[in-house]
């Protein structure tokens, strides 16, 4: 016969991953339940656990949040994706809402200069004018992707390529 779930061990296994590194609650339930889930009255406990945490200041969604943004903005990412990657993590705040709380004031156009400037140090120099067009594409699609609006990046295209014809 099985042992019932102990608290005790559910509140141990979250305060473990809390000391590597902030959680949201989403996130943090989610890896309990990996380790947990199969466990009778796993939802129960791990909600009273994470409630517990939470009432405690140890468990926060506006810290993890905030410390996401900074992080992923660090990384290079965009405004478009910021909020895709908050909405993965069970983080229903807008990213503006994030920075705010932890008093991040971006500069997207330089931002997204540093982020093309790595990428692409060198102009465009394709000779043809569909190899230009080409490269081009593919330099906005690669600022798409990390998050950016086209009005951040596309004169850093434009500068780089002459013109596109």
């Amino acid at each position: 016969m099985e042992s019932p779930l102990n608290p005790t061990d559910v509140r141990r296994a979250a305060m473990d991953l809390l000391a590597r590194r902030e959680h949201g609650v989403e996130e943090l339930k989610l890896k309990l339940k990996r380790r947990f889930g199969r466990e009778e009255d796993f939802e129960t406990i791990a909600m009273e656990q994470l409630q517990r945490l939470v009432d405690e200041d140890l468990l926060s969604d506006a810290r993890f949040s905030a410390a996401m943004v900074r992080q992923l903005i660090n990384k290079g990412i965009g405004p478009r994706r910021l909020d895709g990657e908050l909405r993965g993590k069970g983080i229903e705040q807008s990213w503006q809402d994030c920075a705010a709380s932890a008093d991040l004031e971006v500069d997207w156009h330089q931002q997204a200069q540093q982020v093309y400037g790595r990428k692409f140090p060198q102009p465009i120099m394709k000779h043809s004018p569909d190899d230009r067009r080409r490269e081009w594409g593919k330099r906005a699609r690669f600022m798409q992707y990390r998050g950016f609006e086209p009005e951040h990046f596309m004169g850093l295209i434009n500068d780089a390529s002459g013109n596109i014809d």
